[in-house]
């Protein structure tokens, strides 16, 4: 069983026993203050249970004197509890709106530092302005599951209650809820969520800003992006900020991935079929178009599209009616569609029919790739280790990073092209956690850090000063040197082996010869492509 993390502000006259002011001398008795109380109290529920405590106190005289007067009762009587002290620089304890604003960023590092761990979130110490902004951060969705919120009481205060209570008032708050939304074909799976309160930079917050403005209209939606980037993330944003959202499908809303389905499977998928209509139809069975009915429906990978369920999805958008498999009656539909794909708008052309391509793209979002998004990966990066820890059942200690050896991996992904967006994030984690949890030969977390990196590597251009700093228009870094003079060669060939290459393909989806596509001969691009770099 996990242990649970104490997260709870320094109280100046409570801790670590009553005083008669803030930083005063104890009152007569020595009475416990809230954070023995929660930790100490026979009648508290937590006794024993708690191995880690964050204590989060302003700077300054009198917050130090009691912090370290708490530290001294604490080890003497909780000798193994780790401290992990916070420190707030703000000079007003009751500003509401910078106590919000610091714990907003504070709280995802630290359930990234106890992933999966329960949370103890101590309402009682720090002042008034303290105690409202964790009820609300708390019942608004702010901090993430799973946690408690509770009080610790004194003895003559608590009437006949425990000496330590939960606080739950059940209000069914926005960001609860979009936590809890996924698409059907993610159901079973979990990702890392691009979560519009973490984001940074100007272009992501412009981009959910004008999804929610999209989202109150019924009509179709086109999502374009590299894949990795998140589009099934900013479909499920649409639909939770739309009319067109029916709550009790919110943990499978109507979704299909086309790519992996045949023209038959995915009709039958989308349309449903009547008992009878084709070999091992035994019963009646009513399809995503029935699901979606007050709802909205999720095509990802859209260029998979076969052209008669084209036709027949025409007939669904214009007329709002459709024929499920086998059936003589037309069934009636008001859905929204949203759809995504990962293709470039030529290759899209070319896979579907002008009509249809038009009728799904009344609005078209496009999603930026991870590259053109650097200050993301500031928490993006973090939040991939903790969850690659869960998906690969890795124990959560090998997740643990100090701050410069994140920031090493940071500046790294920052001054790599990413091609697979999230994804490479996912292969620099799993290769930091393979090194750390090695049964035989477990590396050290400098060591593993070096491993992983080595992830970067096999993508052309990676980690590359020179293609970073051309691709971004900047000079080249003096940090470049680091490794020894500048070999352009290396650059020079890891260009023309991907030109190369890329030739080759364009030749096979146009069926043309490679020498009329290029000024470079077919010979030099063969020479190319075996080439090595210095």
């Amino acid at each position: 069983m996990k242990r649970a993390v104490l997260v709870t502000w320094l109280a100046t006259k409570g801790d670590p026993f009553d005083r008669v002011r803030s930083g005063g001398p104890y009152r007569d008795g020595s009475i416990p203050g809230p954070t023995l109380t929660l930790l100490t109290d026979a009648e508290s529920p937590y006794v024993g249970t708690v191995d880690d405590i964050v204590i989060l106190r302003q700077a300054g005289g009198m917050h130090e004197q009691v912090y370290e007067e708490l530290v001294d009762v604490l080890r003497e009587r909780l000798p193994t509890v780790r401290l992990h002290p916070k420190i707030w620089t703000h000079e007003d304890p009751t500003d509401h709106a910078a106590i919000h604003e610091w714990l907003r960023r504070l709280m995802p590092s630290i359930r990234r530092k106890f992933p999966e761990r329960e949370l103890l979130i101590h309402l009682s110490p720090g002042t008034p302005a303290m105690h409202t902004v964790w009820v609300l951060m708390a019942e608004t969705g702010y901090i993430e599951k799973p946690y408690t919120a509770v009080q610790s009481l004194r003895p003559h205060d608590r009437r006949g209650r425990a000496a330590v209570v939960p606080l739950n008032m059940g209000l069914d708050t926005f960001f609860k809820r979009w936590r809890e939304t996924r698409p059907a074909s993610a159901k079973a799976q979990s990702s890392v969520r691009w979560d519009p309160r973490q984001f940074r930079s100007t272009r992501l917050k412009e981009l959910y800003t004008e999804a929610r403005r999209v989202a109150q209209l019924r009509v179709p939606v086109l999502i374009l992006g590299e894949r990795g980037t998140g589009k099934t993330t900013l479909a499920s944003w649409i639909r939770f900020r739309s009319p067109f959202r029916n709550p009790k499908l919110d943990v499978g809303w109507p979704a299909v991935p086309c790519g992996q389905y045949t023209s038959e499977t995915m009709r039958a998928e989308l349309f449903g079929y009547v008992k009878g209509a084709f070999t091992g139809a035994n019963e009646t069975r009513p399809g995503l178009l029935a699901r979606a009915n007050g709802d909205t429906l999720f095509l990802d990978e859209i260029g998979d599209i076969s052209p008669d369920l084209q036709r027949l999805l025409i007939k669904v958008l214009e007329e709002r009616e459709y024929l499920p498999l086998g059936g003589t009656e037309p069934q009636k539909t008001t859905l929204r569609l949203l759809t995504a794909t990962n293709l470039t708008d030529e290759r899209l052309r070319e896979r579907l029919a002008p009509d249809f391509l038009d009728r799904i793209s009344a609005f078209r979002l496009i999603v930026p790739p991870l590259r053109e998004l650097p200050e993301e990966l500031d928490w993006l990066w973090p939040t991939t280790l903790v969850e690659a820890a869960r998906r690969a059942d890795v124990p959560e200690k090998y997740a643990r990073l100090s701050a410069p050896q994140h920031q090493r991996i940071v500046a790294a992904l920052k001054g790599h092209p990413l091609s697979g967006n999230v994804r490479d994030l996912f292969r620099v984690a799993w290769r930091f956690l393979a090194a750390r949890n090695d049964d035989e030969s477990p590396a050290t977390v400098e060591g593993a850090v070096d491993y992983a990196l080595e992830a970067l590597s096999d993508v052309p251009g990676a980690r590359d000063p020179l293609v970073t700093a051309f691709d971004r228009g900047r000079s080249i870094p003096i940090d470049a040197l680091a490794a020894g003079p500048l070999n352009p060669n290396r650059t020079i060939g890891t260009f023309k082996r991907w030109f190369a290459g890329e030739v080759a393909d364009l030749a096979k989806r146009t069926g043309r010869p490679q020498d009329n596509l290029t000024t470079v001969t077919a010979r030099t691009l063969r020479n190319w492509r075996k080439e090595v770099a210095d």
